[in-house]
Order: C-alpha cells, then sequence, then structure tokens
C-alpha cells in the first residue's frame, strides 16, 4: 500500500513538475525567438522580457494566450526585426496563429514548425525568408486555412502537399522565385477562396483544372510568369470569382468568350500580354466589372457598343492596341467611369461630348490617335479631373474656359495637336497643376500678367503664336523646373523676376523677339543645367555671374547682337559641355583657359572681332581696335607728331633752296 501511494505521489509530482516547466517554457521559446529574431540591431519586442510570473510573457507585445496561458498567437508586424525564426518555435503546439508581416526576417523555414500542428493561419508576407517551403514542413499542418508568403524569396517548385490541406481557403506565394508549372493537384483545394501565384519564375500551361474551384474568389497568376499558350476557357467556370489578374504573364491567342460567364468578377486584369483578336462583345455579361484592363496587347477591331451593359465600370483601360474605329459613344454614358486610358491605338473621329459629365472622371489619356474635333466642355464637370493627356492627335479649336477653373487639374498634357486661340488665363493659377504641356498648336495672344500656380514643374510652350512680353509674374512659379518657351513671338526683356525661379533646370527661349540684356541675376538660379537664349535680339554682354552656375552643361547665345569680351571666368566651369556664342559681336581675344581649350570654332563664328586661338596672326589685346590703352595711343600720337614735324623742316628746307635758285637765276637775267 504505501509503495503503491509512493508511486502515484511520484507521478503527481512528476506531472505537476512537467506542468510547470511546460508554462514556462512558453516564456523561453519567446525569449529564445527574441534573441534570434532580433538581430544584431539589437531593438524591437522591448517589452519581451523574462519574468518568474507563469503568465508574464502573455501581456508581451503581439502574444496571445489561452487560459492555461499558453500561447495561441504571434502577431508582429511592421516591427524592426532582421534575424531568423529559430527551430524553437515548434514547441509552440498550441499555436493557432503565426503572423509576422513586414519584419526583415530572414533565412530559411525551420523545419520544426511542422509541429504546430495546431496551426490556422501563416502570415509571413513581405520578408526575406529564403530556401524551398519542403512538403514534409506542409503536410502535417492539416488545420491550415491561410497560408501568405507573399512577397519573399522563396525558390524551388510549388509544392503538392498544398493540395492536402482541405481546408485551405487562402494561398498566397506571389512575388517570390518558384519555377516550374502549377500543379494540376491545386486543383483538388475545393476549399481554395484565393490563389495567388503571381510574380514567380512559373512557366509551362495554366492547367485548366483550376476551372474547378468553383469556391474561388481570387485568381492572380500574372507579373514575371511566362506561360504557354492562352486564357483557359474553363476559367468562363469560375462562377464565384471577382478578381482575375493574369496581367504580364506571356498569354496567347484570343480572349474566351465565356469569360461573358463570370456575373461576380469586379477585376479583370490581362494587360502586357501578346492576346489578339477583338474585344468579345460577350464582355458585356461581366455586370458587376468595375476594372478592366486589356492594354499592351495585339487586340484589333472596334470596341463594340455592347460594352455598354457595364454601367458598374470605372476603369477602362484599352492602350497600346491595334483597336480602330470611333470611340463609342456609350463611354461617355458610363455613369461610375473614372479611368480612359486608349493611348496609341488608331481610334477616329471626335470624343464623346457627354464624357465627363457624371462628375466623376479623373484620368483621360487619348494620346497618339487620330482623334479630331474639339474638347469636351464637361470634362472636369464634378471637380475632379487630375490628368488631361490629348497629345499627338488632330484636336482643333480653343481650350474650354472651364479647364482654367479645374483645380484639381495636376497634369495638362496637349502639345502636337492644332489648338488655336487664347491659352485660359486660370490655368496658370491651378494650385494643384505640375505640368503644362501645351507646344506644337496654334495658341496666339499674350500669357497672363497674373500666375500662381506654385506647383507648376513643367511648362511647355513652344512652337505657337504666343506674343507679347514675358510676365514678371513668371518669376511666381517657384516650383518651376523646366521652361520651353521657343520658337513663339515674345518680345521684351527678360525679367528680373525670373532669378526667384530656385529650382529651374532648363530654360529656353530661342526663336523669339526677346530683347534688352540678360539679367545678371541669372547666376541667382543654381540649378540651371540648359540656357537656350538663342535667336532673339539680346544685346550687351554676358554676365560674369552666368559663370557661377555650377551645373550648367549646356549655353546657347548664338544669333543675337550680344558684345564686348567673353568672361574669362567662363573657363572655369567644368560642367560646360555645349557652348555656342556664334553670329554675335563678341570682341577680344578668347580666353585660353580650361573649356575653352576644347572649343570648337564653329561656337564662335560670326565675330569679326572675336581673335580665336586658331588664328596665329591673331593680334594682341592691346592692338585690336577700340581696345587700345593710354600708354599706347600717347606712344603712336608722339611718333606721328614727330613724323610731321621732320616733314615739316623738309618742307622748309627744300623751299629755302628754291628760292636761292630763284635769286641766283634772276641775277644772271640782269
Amino acid at each position: 500500500m504505501k509503495m503503491l501511494f509512493g508511486y502515484c505521489m511520484l507521478h503527481s509530482i512528476a506531472f505537476l513538475s512537467v506542468y510547470i516547466s511546460y508554462a514556462l517554457s512558453d516564456i523561453e521559446v519567446l525569449l529564445k525567438l527574441k534573441s534570434s529574431m532580433v538581430g544584431p540591431s539589437g531593438s524591437g519586442l522591448e517589452d519581451w522580457k523574462h519574468s518568474s510570473s507563469p503568465s508574464a510573457h502573455c501581456s508581451f507585445s503581439g502574444v496571445t494566450c489561452d487560459e492555461g496561458s499558453q500561447v495561441t498567437a504571434l502577431n508582429i508586424s511592421y516591427t524592426p526585426l532582421f534575424g531568423t525564426i529559430p527551430p524553437e518555435i515548434g514547441r509552440l503546439n498550441k499555436l493557432v496563429n503565426l503572423t509576422l508581416v513586414t519584419s526583415n526576417l530572414t533565412g530559411e523555414l525551420p523545419p520544426d514548425i511542422s509541429n504546430i500542428t495546431s496551426i490556422k493561419f501563416i502570415n509571413i508576407s513581405s520578408n526575406t525568408f529564403s530556401g524551398s517551403l519542403h512538403g514534409s514542413m506542409i503536410a502535417p499542418m492539416t488545420k491550415l486555412e491561410v497560408f501568405d508568403a507573399y512577397n519573399n524569396n522563396f525558390t524551388g517548385k510549388l509544392p503538392t502537399e498544398f493540395a492536402k490541406l482541405k481546408k485551405l481557403k487562402i494561398l498566397h506565394l506571389g512575388g517570390n522565385y518558384f519555377y516550374g508549372v502549377i500543379p494540376e493537384a491545386y486543383s483538388e483545394l475545393q476549399s481554395l477562396e484565393s490563389l495567388g501565384l503571381q510574380g514567380n519564375d512559373l512557366t509551362g500551361k495554366i492547367p485548366v483544372s483550376l476551372g474547378r474551384l468553383l469556391n474561388l474568389k481570387v485568381l492572380y497568376l500574372g507579373y514575371f510568369n511566362a506561360y504557354e499558350g492562352g486564357i483557359p476557357l474553363e476559367f468562363g467556370q469560375l462562377s464565384s470569382l471577382q478578381v482575375l489578374d493574369m496581367g504580364g504573364c506571356n498569354l496567347s491567342g484570343e480572349i474566351p468568350k465565356t469569360l461573358g460567364n463570370l456575373k461576380m468578377l469586379e477585376h479583370l486584369y490581362l494587360q502586357f500580354n501578346s492576346l489578339t483578336g477583338q474585344i468579345p462583345s460577350q464582355l458585356s455579361g461581366l455586370v458587376s466589372l468595375k476594372f478592366l484592363d486589356l492594354s499592351l496587347n495585339d487586340l484589333s477591331g472596334q470596341v463594340t457598343d455592347s460594352l455598354l451593359e457595364l454601367k458598374n465600370l470605372t476603369l477602362l483601360n484599352l492602350f497600346r492596341n491595334q483597336l480602330h474605329g470611333p470611340v463609342p459613344s456609350f463611354i461617355g454614358d458610363l455613369p461610375n467611369l473614372e479611368v480612359l486610358q486608349i493611348w496609341e491605338n488608331n481610334f477616329t473621329s471626335t470624343l464623346p461630348k457627354n464624357i465627363g459629365q457624371n462628375g466623376k472622371l479623373v484620368l483621360l489619356d487619348v494620346a497618339s490617335n487620330q482623334l479630331t474635333g474639339t474638347i469636351p466642355r464637361h470634362l472636369c464637370g464634378g471637380g475632379k479631373l487630375k490628368k488631361l493627356i490629348l497629345m499627338e492627335n488632330y484636336f482643333s479649336g480653343p481650350i474650354p474656359e472651364e479647364l482654367g477653373e479645374c483645380k484639381s487639374l495636376e497634369r495638362v498634357r496637349i502639345m502636337k495637336n492644332s489648338f488655336n486661340g487664347k491659352v485660359p488665363a486660370g490655368l496658370f493659377r491651378l494650385p494643384s497643376l505640375s505640368v503644362l504641356e501645351i507646344s506644337n498648336n496654334h495658341f496666339t495672344g499674350e500669357l497672363p500678367l497674373q500666375m500662381s500656380a506654385d506647383k507648376l514643374e513643367l511648362l511647355a510652350l513652344s512652337n505657337n503664336f504666343l506674343t507679347g512680353e514675358i510676365p514678371p509674374a513668371m518669376g511666381n512659379l517657384v516650383s518651376l523646373t523646366t521652361l520651353s518657351m521657343e520658337m513663339n513671338r515674345f518680345s521684351g526683356e527678360i525679367p528680373e523676376e525670373m532669378s526667384n525661379l530656385k529650382r529651374l533646370s532648363v530654360i529656353d527661349i530661342s526663336g523669339n523677339n526677346v530683347s534688352g540684356h540678360i539679367p545678371t541675376s541669372i547666376g541667382d538660379c543654381p540649378e540651371l543645367t540648359s540656357i537656350d537664349l538663342s535667336g532673339n535680339i539680346l544685346e550687351g554682354e554676358i554676365p560674369k555671374g552666368i559663370s557661377s552656375l555650377m551645373k550648367l552643361n549646356s549655353l546657347n547665345l548664338s544669333r543675337n547682337r550680344l558684345g564686348g569680351q567673353i568672361p574669362d571666368e567662363m573657363g572655369l566651369m567644368i560642367s560646360l559641355t555645349f557652348l555656342d556664342l556664334s553670329y554675335n559681336n563678341f570682341s577680344g581675344r578668347l580666353p585660353m583657359n580650361n573649356q575653352f581649350l576644347f572649343s570648337n570654332n564653329r561656337s564662335f563664328a560670326g565675330n569679326p572681332n572675336l581673335c580665336l586661338p586658331s588664328n596665329l596672326s591673331c593680334p594682341s589685346f592691346h592692338e585690336i581696335p577700340g581696345r587700345q590703352s593710354k600708354s599706347f595711343s600717347t606712344t603712336k600720337v608722339g611718333i606721328i607728331m614727330v613724323i610731321v614735324l621732320g616733314t615739316f623742316v623738309l618742307l622748309l628746307v627744300v623751299t629755302c633752296i628754291v628760292i636761292s635758285r630763284r635769286r641766283r637765276f634772276h641775277k644772271l637775267r640782269m
């Protein structure tokens, strides 16, 4: 009896000690995790500290425990961790949720993680884990519902063992370096709702059997993968699908008509492939569709009016295809359209007049087509339009004044058309505008006297018929980096206020009628890399301050009326690689230092009083007309006076001789 009692007591003590040691082991495991995951930086998980309390670890940040103080969840995201996951994590055998997102963790997943058979959620996305995902590690996790390893450095073939996890709903393996084919076995994951395999190095054909995943809502297969063939017709059976993203994965063939069966589909991305044929009219069946991107393919034909049924469409991208015909009028009737990009096709005729009237249009890009007509007046009807890109078409007429009141505009690019009339003054006062490109049109009139678009970075007005003076208010455009005004009819002087443009990098006012002097304050624009003032009627000298522009690599002052001596200081501009001072009135000797030693004579042609180093008979500086020193002039006058005096004496002697001879002749006659 005593032996039995002793035996029971021994087992009770052993059980108690095991329980106590087990309860404490979670703290030990967590502290081991901390020492391994924090890495050499020594920061992160600061509150994970040793304690004698059996439940102290349950208050650690990111830690959740059950009633028995056993860890059930680790949720550590966006924390500066730079180490690895140690094998001790396998001792947390009650763990249900392991979330380690964007923490810079590295290394391979330890095989011991397979001991956590209670795990349901694993999210280790956006780290730098590497190595392979071994099937032996995955197979024991039979309760797993979510496995998200997106955006890491895993490699190898896709593990087929995932197909054995019958409760798996989310499998995200995108953004890694997996290679090989998509396993046919993945079609057995009947509970799967989201499959992400994008951004890997996958090849082969896309398994048609994936069309049997009837619970699938999200399917990402594109980007960096390079499949053979096209889109499986069977994908039209995925009746629950809401997102289908197969962009940039080498797809060929035509867009399956069966995709029109996907009544729940909201996102269809097929861009950047080699798809051919026409846009199927059956896509009108995608009544829930919000985002349609078919850009960067080889699609042809016209856009049919059948797509009018896509009332929920907010984004329509068809750019860089071979589509032709008129822009369908129904596009202007889409009540939710925010983005329309159809650039680089062969669309003709005019834009729908009612486009933008829905009050939701944010981006319109129809560049590089053959479109005609005028700009619809209500593009900014809702005050949301940010980008208007109409360049390289055959548009005509004036810019609607309404666009000058569109405070949401950020980019206006309408160059290379046939627009005319005055540029709305309001465009130069828009608070968010960063780009205004209206070059190569037929605009006339003067620039407004008031400008306040202080976010404007690029202003391109070149090749128009703009007149008048450059307004001093141009100096208010303090964010300007590029100013292109060449080939117009501007006159007057360059305003001193331009020196306010401290960010200005490129200025081109060539081919105008600008007069006066180059402002001395031009040296106050330290970011200038290119200056072109050629083809004007500027006069005076080159300001010495220009030599302070240490980033300047191109300077063209040719074909003006500039004169005087070229400043020696310009030879110190080590960044200057292009210089053209030809056809002016410069004089004196060309500086012989640094940059000028390598200059081409053509850069100085048409300056008859400028002495080039290649001219061996080049007089010294004091011998050049108009540049004599005082001592030189006095010496010359002295020489002249000596010559004159000598001549006078000689004449006097000759006169005396003549008189003497006459007297002697007279005496003889007497």
